[in-house]
């Protein structure tokens, strides 16, 4: 826990001045998002496998003799939940003497000191924000899994493979549906999805769903329709066309924060775009461990993002450069 500044600033003493935790701030963070769009699967399984029904084409002109086509195929997909962790160590007594002392108290057992809750629950910055905001900005969207090194510390963005990761090899490996748009450009994003969903297979394209891509795209999308006239009403009557609907389709646009910084768009079914859990309590339920002085704040879980059938994804990533470019 590093209060250096603190101490530089204010010196290493406590003076009570009616400082308290209402003084200690914090920006806002980016909570969780991407899950809401999921199915939610809890499970037990650390790898979760799924089968696949196709049925090729079985129809055939008749005659007398047996001329079976051996039409369906099962096809298996597993999809893995990530074991993942959160260590933090904290030596509260180093607060004492500072300004932040008001975060000690005379308890003997400092995992009992006002520091230790403040620290797991501030609403901008504690541990369990940081966990949310790690998850959506670094593991689900931009997340690439690198296994860890023995008693090194992990690199967050490193515990999953998300979504991105997922699309770019479904694309390069001919099993997700690449729909060709070009280089984005906020000029032309709204004619762009357009193509995007036109793109989409015709029998699903009556089925809803969103279309994801970065916060970013999402508003470039919005004031590309607006200068287009699109949103010039003259009255409220029309004010739902604000949403991210597509005109004349199912389909809506959805700014992912989890696709901060990206360029890749994709479209699947809410049914077919899984969550998988397996003791998600765990996230937020922060195990508190005092050794001599010292206080241990752990957590671990298992968590995954992934599509039921790489088939029914859509997505702008190309596969000849594997990026959402031409």
């Amino acid at each position: 826990m590093d209060i250096s500044e603190i101490v530089t600033a204010f010196g290493a003493y406590y003076l009570r001045s009616g400082q308290n935790m209402n003084r200690i701030l914090g920006m806002l963070t980016q909570g969780l998002a991407t899950p809401q769009y999921c199915t939610p699967i809890k499970t037990d399984d650390t790898v979760f496998q799924l089968g696949r029904l196709t049925m090729n084409d079985i129809v055939q002109s008749f005659q007398k003799g047996w001329t079976p086509k051996n039409a369906s195929a099962f096809t298996p997909n597993e999809l893995r939940l990530y074991h993942m962790k959160m260590d933090e160590e904290i030596t509260p007594d180093d607060v004492e003497a500072t300004w932040l002392g008001f975060l000690a108290n005379e308890s003997v057992a400092r995992a009992d000191w006002p520091l230790i809750k403040f620290l797991i629950e501030h609403p901008e910055q504690g541990i369990i924000a940081a966990i949310n905001r790690d998850m959506e900005l670094k593991e689900y969207g931009h997340g690439e899994y690198v296994a860890p090194t023995t008693n090194v510390a992990a690199t967050t963005g490193q515990s999953m493979n998300g979504l991105i990761k997922q699309i770019n090899d479904g694309i390069a490996g001919g099993t997700m549906n690449s729909v060709p748009i070009g280089t984005l450009d906020k000029d032309t994003i709204f004619d762009q999805v357009e193509l995007f969903v036109d793109g989409i297979s015709e029998v699903y394209q009556s089925v809803a769903m969103n279309v994801f891509m970065s916060p970013a795209w999402a508003k470039y999308y919005h004031r590309d329709k607006r200068s287009q006239g699109f949103y010039a009403f003259p009255d409220e009557s029309n004010i739902s066309r604000l949403s991210g609907k597509i005109d004349f389709m199912p389909q809506q646009v959805v700014g992912l924060p989890s696709l901060t910084g990206s360029d890749v768009i994709f479209a699947t079914p809410k049914s077919n775009l899984l969550h998988l859990t397996k003791k998600a309590a765990n996230k937020t339920k922060i195990k508190v461990e005092e050794y001599r002085r010292t206080v241990s704040l752990l957590a671990d879980w298992w968590e995954g993002l992934g599509f039921g059938m790489d088939a029914a994804v859509w997505s702008n990533v190309v596969a000849s450069s594997g990026s959402a470019s031409e």
